[in-house]
This record gives structure tokens, sequence and C-alpha cells, in this order.
């Protein structure tokens, strides 16, 4: 992983893919596999388990533009 810049409220970084499945493995475990209850998760991890997984499922969105070869962002999925 790349440090590409960093200010008082933001980090951006450029990642490999085994980086990504990385963390994201690490966020599908905290907030699918051990069990941490609802009122230590935020005070544990400094987000709640919504926030987490939240950001679960923009990494692995964008894991999976990697594999497929796509462009980001991708745009919204029409409605039922």
């Amino acid at each position: 992983m790349e440090v590409l810049n960093v200010t008082s409220d933001e980090i951006e970084v450029r990642m490999s893919d085994a980086d990504a499945v990385l963390i994201n493995n690490a966020l599908n475990e905290v907030c699918n596999g051990v069990h941490i209850a609802d009122l230590e998760f935020h005070a544990r991890l400094g987000a709640t388990r919504e926030e987490a997984r939240a950001l679960l499922r923009t990494i692995s969105q964008a894991i999976n533009v990697m594999d497929c070869g796509r462009r980001w962002p991708v745009p919204d999925e029409p409605a039922d």
C-alpha cells in the first residue's frame, strides 16, 4: 500500500488487490465473524457496525470491479 496524500481529515492511499482483499477479509471477520456485542463495537473499533459494513461493501465492490476489469465508480444499479 502506498500513501499518496494526508490532510487533517483524509488519507488517500493506493493499494494492491492483495491489500484490498486483506482489508476486506478483516472487515468481514469483524462485522460478521467474531462476536463483538453491539454496545462494545464502537468502543473497540471507533465506528458503528453499520459504518464498518458500509466500508466493507465499498471495498468489496472495488475488488469486484478489479476482478472484472470494469471502471470505477460503478454506476448505481437500477431499482427493481
